[in-house]
């Protein structure tokens, strides 16, 4: 995939010592052409280490402005608080497209908790890349906590996101393989989550994979 973005959306504010990659903008629109021709005016969404909201918003950008779209409702669960009040001013920016946006500062490992089951139509999720010990930790917390899982686990993220979504709907999550670590974690997402989903390799962005997570549906 080309890393030019050819899908401009919003001058997005977010924090200087970490700026966003153009992963997430790829992403936000590669759901949107796959979601694009579903009635989605009863769902609710979820960005998932949302960060400023690059990610749902985005989508949320596409749906509205190409397809007139919009969801009922869009939450963003980010751990830390520095990014709350540049999510609101992104939504600002964004303007009013006539869905519920609630920025939530939480630790993800809340997905896995009764209150969150079976709530998502959909989920995007741009996740830390890298475990302690794969790689130098910078003098910033912050930085490292948006780099490395530190708040929480990898096998917390992927059960509580299996947790929430509804049944039969899909999660769309980049995943980095850490191949000179002897880590796979496309392999290891799928085996978070063998008991309740599947995970399939959709393509790459700029060597980052995109996976789509479908939680089986209910039985009766």
């Amino acid at each position: 995939m080309s890393s030019i973005n050819p899908h401009f959306t919003l001058n997005y504010s977010q924090p200087e010592d970490y700026r966003f990659s153009h992963d997430s903008v790829f992403l936000a629109r590669r759901v949107f052409e796959l979601i694009r021709d579903e009635d989605i005016s009863t769902w609710r969404g979820l960005d998932l280490c949302s960060g400023c909201g690059v990610i749902g918003l985005d989508l949320l950008f596409h749906c509205h402005k190409e397809a007139n779209k919009t969801f009922a409702a869009f939450d963003f669960l980010e751990v830390q608080d520095i990014y709350a009040s540049h999510f609101a001013t992104n939504v600002e920016r964004l303007g009013a497209i006539g869905a519920e946006l609630n920025f939530v500062n939480q630790n993800y490992n809340v997905l896995a908790s009764a209150a969150w089951e079976n709530k998502f139509d959909v989920i995007v999720c741009n996740p830390p890349y890298f475990h302690l010990g794969q790689g130098k930790l910078s003098p910033s917390e912050f930085k490292n906590r948006c780099r490395f899982f530190m708040d929480s686990d990898f096998e917390s993220l992927f059960k509580g996101l299996i947790n929430a979504l509804k049944p039969g709907a899909h999660a769309y999550v980049l995943l980095r393989d850490q191949v000179e670590h002897g880590w796979s974690a496309t392999q290891e997402a799928r085996k978070c989550i063998a008991a309740l989903g599947t995970l399939e390799s959709l393509e790459d962005i700029r060597g980052t994979g995109v996976v789509r997570i479908t939680k089986f549906p209910q039985e009766f």
